[in-house]
């Protein structure tokens, strides 16, 4: 069971989270947050499952979770109730970098732009997409699976933070210090969260190759501009690129 005391205890944000809906078992949690975009209120709504079955990722790549052990929720903001939309795709992975530091004193890295990163594997993946004047933001964290749990599929390239810590995490008072984070980031100003985000990413100066549609680039990245694309130094010249996939 979701225990609304324990999150409530530990709640500080003024919009983000007010308002919550656990369901048990739900096979994604965007796709039920969309289904509330009519409704009044919603600026702030929050979507949590302890058991999401079907998942999605990023290019509509699956998301794995275990029931009762990862963070799987979702987050309804209207774009007319914040600032930085502009930086949209990295202020959530700002947020739950800072979060998961106050909570467990654990210190992750960020893949742009917006990959979860600990000791080299994901921990965490985010999933943002946009109807009408809304904002729905997906993240799935690996945070009390020990190794032998985590899906065979992927866990040569994943993690979680159990495997970093020895104590299990409270579901409840990780989400609400994501969304006292998450609040705080959208009101930041802008240099401030572009200087966050380049202090946690673990690749700045580093060769990388870049999957953007069917080519593949390799390039230097150097960081990202005040829109959150990623800055490629490619042969002397630098490209600006918004999407694709960065291999390290």
């Amino acid at each position: 069971m979701f225990e609304y005391n324990s999150f409530e205890a530990h709640l500080k944000s003024k919009q983000f989270g007010r308002h919550i809906k656990y369901f048990k078992t739900i096979p994604s949690t965007n796709n039920e947050a969309k289904k509330h975009l009519d409704k009044n209120n919603q600026h702030g709504y929050v979507i949590i499952t302890k058991n999401q079955t079907n998942g999605r990722g990023r290019r509509n790549n699956k998301w794995f979770s275990i029931p009762n052990k990862s963070l799987t929720f979702s987050i309804i903001i209207n774009k007319h109730k914040i600032k930085n939309n502009q930086l949209l795709s990295i202020i959530p992975a700002i947020a739950i970098t800072n979060a998961i530091k106050k909570v467990s004193n654990i210190q992750c890295a960020i893949k742009w732009p917006n990959d979860i990163i600990l000791n080299n594997k994901k921990i965490g993946g985010i999933l943002i997409e946009t109807k009408f004047d809304y904002i729905v933001i997906g993240i799935g964290l690996n945070v009390n699976e020990k190794h032998n749990e985590l899906n065979t599929q992927i866990e040569k390239s994943s993690s979680s933070l159990k495997n970093n810590n020895s104590e299990e995490i409270k579901l409840e008072l990780l989400l609400a210090t994501i969304l006292n984070e998450l609040e705080k980031s959208f009101e930041s100003e802008e240099k401030h969260l572009v200087n966050q985000w380049t202090k946690y990413c673990n690749h700045i100066n580093q060769n990388i190759q870049f999957h953007e549609k069917n080519k593949l680039i390799s390039g230097l990245f150097t960081g990202i501009n005040q829109n959150g694309q990623a800055i490629i130094n490619i042969n002397n010249h630098t490209e600006f690129v918004s999407s694709g996939i960065i291999e390290i």
